[in-house]
């Protein structure tokens, strides 16, 4: 045994004997060190024993290799021999002793059925504008459905059963609705989803994270003969996390258990915070029916915070349900400060306050270092603002889990690889020409992009065949550096040529820079020795392309992280749980989740945004869900979603050791969270009340002991150049409906569009409507003229001729766009052919003078009704537009507006036509919806002329052309180095 001092409970687990013993052990009670000092109490008490039979397995790769550490730092080398490992990586090495398997993450699970979209013939799951929009919902469906043991062939047998009672209730007299006809439909699509992936992924070899432990299972059910050997090999199983277990698991671990049922878990259901991921509820009870008559023995002595902090966590944990009752933590720690409860009134003030006292607290004589303060928050982007005050305070801080996907020196790596691989990306070239070593002016640029326009070209290929009037040093140079690169990449693997051009770009620029440079280089070598097949340039780009739309993130360091066996990690086992955070340097303050908080300890917490609506966070439920029939473990009982949260909270309470402030936010518009409330009873001393009153004022003055906030980014001019004054306009200002909209949804969007002119291709929703407008008007005229309708082969005859060569990036959603098509023009053919319409205009242009500014545009149709009835339509394309849609359009107003003033006509019907459900939605406008109208487009054009142009970010950004262009989306602040 190490010389480490244990209570009497830690030593009766370390000491238990055989058979199964269950360790229930609150915050801050030592359950690692447990589970390390049992492992050296084996090895020396138990005879014949050697290190190669004891099994330890968690979730993350960081807490088993920590554990591995502590052993060899107690026990010596001998304890080395232990297998610290994590359920994934586990199973994943049993089953590649006998296959040859390569292991698939959520992401790349999500790609490789992107790229089989074709095959999986989606129709439910399948959005048109966004093929691959839910994957990720099937992703986790597979996922639930290896967790809970249920097979392809296991759920089809469930569909089938419900398929033939609803044919025997037909049979009956007792038709389906709709709504149940439709589920059914879902139903047989999860089927046959679920069974067509297993099987494409099975051809390919490939291994996904959520199918690893239950193929691991399969494998031992299988091999009586295996599991005789592995139970022969480790005759003393320790399981941590057990809260966190699932059905999958508890099959596995009675499967390695064998007779001895030498299992020993450790596990707090208060910190059971993973059910997202898959973690059934009630591991803990379900211990007791899979290991009758095990051991229970409590570990309640905190050794981590002070009273006030406990007394708090317990007042929380008062509306948790409990495994066992004994579960209240004690300590002989000091009765401490009273945990705070800071109060503002709004998240600009928040955030200031809290970014002021941390650099109080770490600036003062008796400064705290800054490593031992934590701020937690439930989301990232709760830390936003908080990034910010921290930055210009000079604070270095740590963000854990920091993606580095949108740090400027990544963006400038993915751009130059992409305008490199691919000459008609303007929009990475645009990013490329901003670098100060290509000595290009911002004004050049702009007559350039405009050049593009002008000859419906790219980018590129204007700069490279049209040189301008004006001078520019830089251009041979930038040309030939492009040409050398795309001559090397049409040859050479990427992994050959990417620190080359990394070397030549300069790159990394700065000692900030470093960290995420070297991340993504460890992200493209992962790719190019276990993704790729070839590890060209070209299929890297598909890659990442995927990726992106995937929303996959690049962690920061997850590249370079140790597996659970203590090796530089290939890949093989990937993410699922979030890493606990490497220790950060003594003069950093961490930044992290909630989650990412968990078995981590710090002298000061602070709790960020504790406010409704963000915290706990509203409830999401999923897509496609199991059926309670299938699933294995124990059914949720009450909210299981707020005990979820509730627990979370938990956690961030008993990260504190010392301090503890709890942040919120109370207004008109937000209140404190519910959790907070619950607490209002708590007597003094354990709790205080404030509201603090802070006033931002000028950043405090640098000292040595400071890291100066980081200047902006040396490598791009973006920002300075799109946030410059416009020149004077030489002509009369015009506005289209369409400019309008655009920029009210974001001006910035508009001003890359507009006003620089960045060339980007059509999105394939717009492309789309472009089509289906034209058609449409052809086909519109055909059944004006002709009594007898106008026959399909006409309209699909349309259509084709209408359908471009080139445009749509991706063939199934090409496909699905040409039948979407084709349907909505017959449809409205049909709808129109009976009504005996006289067509007055289509695609008829006009222009209005109103609020200092032409208004420009084009009205789909106006037409003639018998009786004299006038309609203005506007066709829809897209998803249908409801009546409030249409009541508030604004496209309709001015389109009104320009039928009255410009036509000399008063249409009696303004009608919103939907082409997707042949439903016209009639709306009409008063004289007061012109007027608001007008002043709406006047004051818009009055911004624009006024040069005021910020970004506007929300969800279209997700799918905005401009984005890897956006400051707004770039994110400068991934943290400060550490003061050596």
């Amino acid at each position: 045994m190490s010389a480490v001092t244990l209570n009497k409970q830690q030593r009766a687990a370390v000491e238990h004997g055989e058979g199964p013993l269950l360790i229930v052990a609150g915050a801050g009670t030592g359950k690692t060190e447990v589970i390390v000092q049992r492992v050296g109490y084996l090895l020396e008490h138990v005879p014949g024993l050697e290190p190669e039979n004891i099994l330890a397995l968690t979730f993350a790769r960081k807490a088993a290799e920590e554990m591995r550490q502590r052993a060899r730092e107690y026990f010596g080398p001998r304890a080395l021999g232990t297998r610290f490992s994590t359920f994934h990586s586990f199973c994943y090495d049993l089953l590649r002793e006998e296959l040859s398997l390569r292991a698939l993450d959520k992401t790349d699970h999500w790609i490789f059925l992107r790229r089989h979209l074709e095959q999986l013939d989606l129709d439910h799951y399948l959005k048109v504008s966004d093929p691959g929009r839910f994957l990720h919902d099937l992703v986790d469906f597979c996922s639930r459905c290896h967790d809970n043991l249920v097979s392809p062939a296991e759920y089809s047998e469930y569909v089938d059963k419900l398929s033939a009672n609803a044919e025997e209730l037909i049979k009956q007299g007792q038709p389906l609705g709709k709504d149940a006809e439709k589920e059914l439909a879902r139903l047989r699509e999860h089927a046959r989803v679920y069974e067509l992936s297993e099987s494409l992924l099975e051809q390919a070899g490939l291994l996904t994270f959520g199918a690893m432990i239950s193929k691991a299972v399969t494998r031992l059910k299988e091999s009586e003969m295996l599991q005789r050997q592995l139970q022969k090999r480790f005759t003393y199983i320790l399981v941590d996390e057990y809260q966190d277990t699932n059905a999958v698991q508890w099959e596995l671990l009675q499967l390695l258990a064998g007779k001895r049922r030498n299992l020993t878990a450790v596990g707090d259901d208060y910190q059971a915070i993973y059910r997202f991921r898959g973690a059934a509820d009630g591991a803990l009870d379900r211990f007791k029916d899979i290991f009758p008559g095990y051991q229970h023995i409590p570990l309640n002595e905190n050794r981590r915070s002070t009273k006030c902090i406990l007394t708090i966590a317990a007042e929380v944990s008062r509306s948790l349900k409990s495994y066992k009752p004994d579960k209240s933590l004690t300590t002989v720690n000091e009765q401490g400060l009273a945990v705070e409860i800071a109060e503002f009134s709004d998240a600009d003030q928040e955030a200031e306050w809290v970014a002021a006292e941390v650099a109080r607290i770490t600036d003062t004589s008796t400064a705290e270092p800054p490593s031992g303060i934590a701020v937690l928050y439930r989301t990232h982007q709760h830390r936003d603002r908080l990034v910010d005050g921290l930055h210009r305070r000079g604070v270095p801080f740590a963000i854990r889990n920091l993606a580095i996907n949108d740090l400027p020196v990544v963006r400038d790596l993915v751009s130059w690889l992409r305008a490199i691989g691919d000459s008609k990306d303007s929009v990475s070239l645009a990013r490329v020409l901003a670098d100060p070593r290509w000595k290009l002016s911002p004004e050049l640029l702009m007559q350039y992009c405009r050049e593009t326009v002008r000859q419906k070209n790219s980018l590129w290929e204007v700069i490279e065949h049209t040189p301008l009037p004006e001078e520019w040093k830089g251009r041979e140079p930038l040309l030939e550096f492009r040409r050398r690169f795309a001559a090397i990449a049409k040859n050479d693997r990427l992994s050959a040529w990417y620190p080359l051009l990394a070397a030549e770009l300069g790159l990394p620029r700065s000692f900030e820079d470093r960290p995420a440079f070297a991340t993504f280089q460890a992200f493209l070598a992962r790719w190019d020795t276990e993704k790729s097949s070839a590890g060209m340039l070209e299929e890297f780009l598909e890659y990442f392309q995927y990726f992106e739309e995937a929303g996959g993130v690049i962690a920061l360091g997850q590249e370079n992280e140790a597996d659970s066996a203590g090796r530089k990690s290939n890949g093989a086992q990937p993410e699922l749980w979030e890493e606990s955070p490497k220790e950060g340097g003594p003069g950093k303050v961490q930044l992290m989740t909630l989650h990412g908080a968990k078995g981590l300890e710090f002298e000061r917490v602070f709790l960020l945004h504790l406010v409704r609506g963000a915290f706990p966070v509203r409830n999401r439920q999923p897509l496609i869900f199991l059926p309670d029939e299938l699933l294995k473990g124990k059914l949720p009982e009450g909210d299981s979603h707020i005990d979820e949260e509730r627990r979370l909270f938990y956690v961030g309470i008993t990260r504190a050791k010392r301090h503890l402030t709890l942040c919120t936010i109370s207004n008109e518009k937000q209140r404190p969270s519910v959790f907070l409330e619950e607490l209002q009873d708590t007597p003094p001393p354990h709790l205080a009340r404030k509201r603090p009153l802070y006033a931002p004022g000028p950043p405090p003055a640098e000292s040595p002991s400071r890291v100066p906030p980081v200047a902006a980014d040396a490598g791009t001019r973006l920002a300075e150049w799109f946030a410059a004054p416009l020149p004077p306009q030489d002509k009369e200002f015009s506005l289209s409906i369409s400019q309008l909209e655009t920029y009210l949804e974001c001006p910035l969007k508009y001003h890359f569009r507009h006003h620089w002119q960045i060339p980007v291709p059509a999105p394939p929703p717009l492309l789309f409507g472009i089509i289906v407008h034209g058609a449409i008007k052809e086909v519109m005229a055909a059944v004006a003229q002709g009594s007898e309708g106008i026959p399909e082969e006409k309209i699909r005859e349309i259509l084709d001729r209408r359908w471009p060569q080139t445009g749509f990036p991706d063939k199934v959603q090409e496909r699905k766009y040409h039948e979407l098509g084709l349907e909505q023009l017959v449809g409205a053919a049909k709808d129109f052919g009976n009504k005996g319409v006289v067509l007055l205009y289509q695609e008829k242009p006009f222009e209005l003078r109103a609020a200092g500014c032409r208004l420009v545009g084009r009205i789909d149709q106006i037409h003639r009704l018998p009786g004299g009835v006038i309609e203005l339509i506007e066709y829809k394309t897209g998803r249908p537009q409801t009546q409030k849609e249409a009541d508030r359009s604004r496209q309709i107003t001015l389109y009104a507006q320009a039928c009255r003033k410009e036509f000399r006509l008063e249409p009696s019907a303004l009608i919103l036509y939907n082409l997707a459900n042949q439903q016209a939605v009639q709306t009409n406008r008063s004289q007061q919806d012109y007027r608001e109208l007008e002043h709406m487009i006047g004051e818009t054009a009055r911004r624009i002329l006024s040069g005021s142009f910020p970004a506007q970010p929300g969800y279209h950004c997700k799918f905005c052309s401009f984005r890897a262009l956006c400051p707004a989306q770039e994110d400068r602040h991934g943290g400060t180095p550490a003061v050596p």
